[in-house]
């Protein structure tokens, strides 16, 4: 099947994936981060070592990202664009 570009009618059309969600895995290690800071601090009021909270809430916060961060899924979009004007279309 021959697809036409709908705005100068080229036969020079490539297809152009790109994916949306590859910023979750860094969402997840500074969620993972920022408790493992909130627990280093929370455990310097407590008798814990903050390196035991800090673990803790690094722990917590990669449990939380994940359960969480599972719902948001990786979305790929696809388009295509003609190698002769530049135009993008659907």
């Amino acid at each position: 099947m021959q697809i036409n570009c709908p705005y100068c009618h080229a036969e020079h059309v490539i297809r152009v994936v790109q994916n949306s969600g590859s910023q979750a895995g860094n969402q997840s290690l500074a969620s993972s981060a920022s408790f493992a800071t909130m627990g280093a601090a929370l455990s310097k009021t407590l008798p814990v070592s903050p390196l035991v909270g800090g673990i803790a809430g690094a722990v917590v916060g990669g449990l939380l990202g994940t359960v969480f961060g599972s719902a948001s899924t990786q979305t790929v979009q696809s388009c295509f664009q003609c190698q002769h004007c530049g135009q993008s279309f659907y």
